[in-house]
């Protein structure tokens, strides 16, 4: 992968490390910094690692030289569970992808920078695991649902909040379901995308017309063809039973 940083922002993050953790071992910039495609309001994602974290893995957001820093701190230990326990079960990569893709700003142990890019690489290489049936059943049935408020007489409010919902709800169906990683927020156009470049396009264009002139006709045609080869559409017959030991 060919990243773009630009000069100041690997010399911002160098400062931030060398001031505030000089004792990290490595450290690398991630994120939209990292591709050079940070807005002037972009925060600083910077992966700290270090030999050893006694009292575990932190996350930290602060403001150095009146930037916003993004700081995720870990060992080969914390760094090989959230990225097998928490990230992976999820369907949703941060954590290995920022490894992978974060450029070196710091290697004073450069068999600890190895090993995180190994895990990282292990545990993008092995994907999610396969949504079961029974969670394919649950999403069928709430992206349905939302689908079903979409095509009724409702106020901007209502299909604007039902929009965004199902907008997150159907890309994550769409690339579970077939077996990818998932994306959040600006980088699920990417992650369409780069499974299918016309369904990202579709996506985009069914999205844009429900929110800019609330044509909720194209979102709902989509939603019939990303549910189609999973059962379709799902709302009478939909049964989920409660254990019998969830009560007071």
């Amino acid at each position: 992968m060919e990243h773009r940083a630009d000069a100041d922002a690997l010399a911002l993050v160098r400062r931030f490390v060398a001031r505030c953790h000089p004792d990290a071992e490595a450290a690398l910039l991630a994120g939209s910094r990292s591709r050079g495609r940070g807005a002037p309001g972009s925060d600083y994602d910077v992966i700290l690692l270090f030999g050893e974290l006694p009292n575990g893995a932190w996350r930290e957001t602060s403001a150095f030289e009146e930037q916003v820093i993004e700081t995720f701190a870990h060992d080969r230990g914390t760094l090989g569970y959230f990225c097998r326990e928490v990230d992976r079960p999820s369907g949703l990569p941060v954590l290995p992808t920022m490894i992978a893709e974060g450029i070196p700003v710091l290697s004073r142990s450069p068999a600890l920078l190895e090993d995180a890019r190994r895990i990282a690489a292990e545990t993008l290489r092995s994907g999610p695991p396969p949504l079961s049936p029974e969670t394919l059943r649950n999403r069928r049935y709430a992206i349905t649902d939302m689908a079903a408020t979409l095509s009724g007489n409702r106020g901007e409010d209502i299909m604007i909040a039902t929009g965004a919902a199902l907008h997150l709800a159907l890309a994550d169906f769409a690339l579970r379901a077939a077996g990818r990683w998932s994306a959040r927020g600006k980088a699920i156009p990417a992650a369409l995308a780069a499974m299918d470049p016309a369904l990202a396009t579709r996506f985009t264009a069914a999205f844009a017309a429900l929110f800019t002139t609330r044509d909720a006709a194209p979102a709902l045609a989509l939603v019939d063809a990303i549910l189609a080869p999973y059962g379709g559409s799902l709302r009478a017959g939909y049964r989920k039973a409660a254990s019998a030991a969830w009560r007071i």
